[in-house]
């Protein structure tokens, strides 16, 4: 895997008898090895569908950094995009949030003469790992509805899409809708396949879930899939370029 992939593995790989060894820097311990099950879990899951956030992770797993020196390393590791410090800040909030990282003192700001402090962070593990047992109860979006779809719709609208008359909108709406009721017939069965994963990166295992939702479902259901694919791409693309964004390449 990569610098920031995070290995999860299932409840029948782990042994139950695991023994935690803690390495001491700071004012705190951090924990060789750590398993993550039900909501700590799937929270973990959510959070490092950042790509930014993983990269903090990893990093916090070396040493203990502050949010400057984040922000710097950040900007090494991704120069086309621009970190601000109250960015970097919400991103430790939400790896806080489920357990992968804490604070773990403090330190002078600046060049170190200063009397201002700066809370310093280090990750809580060496290693985590993420029951996928628990992935399957991963929260959904909610059952396809047409009221649903209509906020998507309203989303859209607003980033500038041209959805602005009542037929179209009413029309985007009712196909998003089934679009989304037919992939989610084949969600069980995808679940299902991918319990026998004993390792898999959080964002392999969103990939392969929509992708087994789709090539599980019946040959009926699967063609008309398809067909309302293409409809729901069309309608969108053509309100993209309605709405006088640049054209798509």
């Amino acid at each position: 895997m990569g610098d920031g992939a995070i290995p999860l593995i299932s409840h029948s790989d782990s042994d139950s008898s695991l023994r935690r060894v803690f390495l001491t820097d700071g004012q705190r311990e951090t924990e060789a090895i750590k398993i993550l099950t039900g909501a700590d879990a799937l929270a973990a899951l959510h959070a490092l569908a950042d790509e930014s956030r993983r990269r903090i992770l990893h990093a916090l797993r070396a040493r203990r950094m502050s949010t400057s020196e984040l922000v710097e390393f950040l900007d090494k590791q991704e120069p086309d995009k621009e970190f601000k410090p109250q960015t970097v800040r919400y991103h430790l909030k939400e790896l806080e949030r489920c357990g992968l990282i804490q604070q773990d003192g403090y330190e002078p700001s600046g060049n170190g003469d200063s009397h201002i402090m700066t809370k310093l962070w280090r990750a809580t593990a060496e290693s985590v790992f993420i029951a996928t047992e628990t992935t399957r109860i991963t929260p959904e979006k909610g059952e396809p509805s047409i009221e649903r779809s209509m906020d998507i719709v309203e989303t859209l609208k607003r980033l500038g899409f041209d959805i602005s008359s009542k037929e179209t909108l009413d029309e985007t709406a009712k196909v998003f809708t089934e679009w989304e009721q037919l992939w989610s017939k084949g969600r069980s069965r995808a679940q299902e396949i991918l319990r026998g994963v004993s390792e898999i990166d959080p964002d392999v295992y969103v990939t392969l879930k929509r992708v087994l939702s789709v090539i599980s479902l019946a040959d009926g259901d699967y063609e008309r899939y398809w067909e309302v694919s293409h409809r729901v791409s069309d309608l969108l693309r053509n309100a993209y370029h309605a709405g006088g964004n640049p054209d798509v390449y």
